[in-house]
């Protein structure tokens, strides 16, 4: 059985930082909306274009940045996980973050 599991570790291990980057995604694209409404009621006095280039670097580059290094991040914790566990952790992850989401759009 753990030889089973190891394998089935072995499919997502060279994979990790994709895997990684893409669950930090999903993560964004979820709460994305309540970021944003929550940035921009922060700067509801301000003026349109403030706003609108508040807006545009939150998207642009603080939604980049959180994905590229929080990608690397999660890769470097992932990794320290025992093989033996990590291709059911990683699984189990990916299914959280659907129940989540369907969760959200309902």
């Amino acid at each position: 059985m753990q030889s089973l599991l190891v394998d089935f570790s072995g499919l997502f291990t060279p994979h990790l930082r994709l895997l990684c980057t893409a669950f930090i995604a999903s993560l964004l694209v979820i709460y994305g909306r309540d970021i944003n409404r929550g940035v921009l009621g922060l700067m509801r006095r301000a003026h349109f274009i403030v706003r609108t280039l508040v807006f545009v670097i939150l998207c642009a580059v603080g939604y980049g940045f959180v994905t590229v290094q929080g990608g690397i991040w999660l890769t470097d914790l992932v990794s320290r996980i025992d093989r033996l566990f990590l291709g059911i952790i990683i699984t189990l992850a990916f299914i959280g973050v659907g129940m989540l989401a369907e969760r959200r759009a309902t």
